[in-house]
């Protein structure tokens, strides 16, 4: 059986509709404050989660130890 065969034009249009798919976008340096913003990130409340962790931080008199995934091993 033969394989019919594909245009090389459709591999162009294909590329051309993937890269334009790819969402590249250039963020400026002065710009890059806003993407580590506590509003971007997926909690319902996220600067009042932010001002809590400040608030324990502080009465604690540490940072960290919040939230974050481990090993399963316990070891910290």
């Amino acid at each position: 059986m033969k394989r019919p065969s594909v245009p090389p034009f459709v591999f162009l249009c294909a590329a051309l509709v993937t890269a334009m798919l790819a969402g590249c976008a250039t963020v400026k340096p002065y710009e890059r404050e806003y993407l580590g913003d506590s509003i971007m990130s997926f909690d319902e409340d996220a600067k009042e989660a932010s001002r809590n962790v400040s608030w324990i931080e502080t009465r604690e008199g540490s940072t960290g130890g919040t939230g974050g995934a481990g090993g399963g091993c316990a070891c910290k």
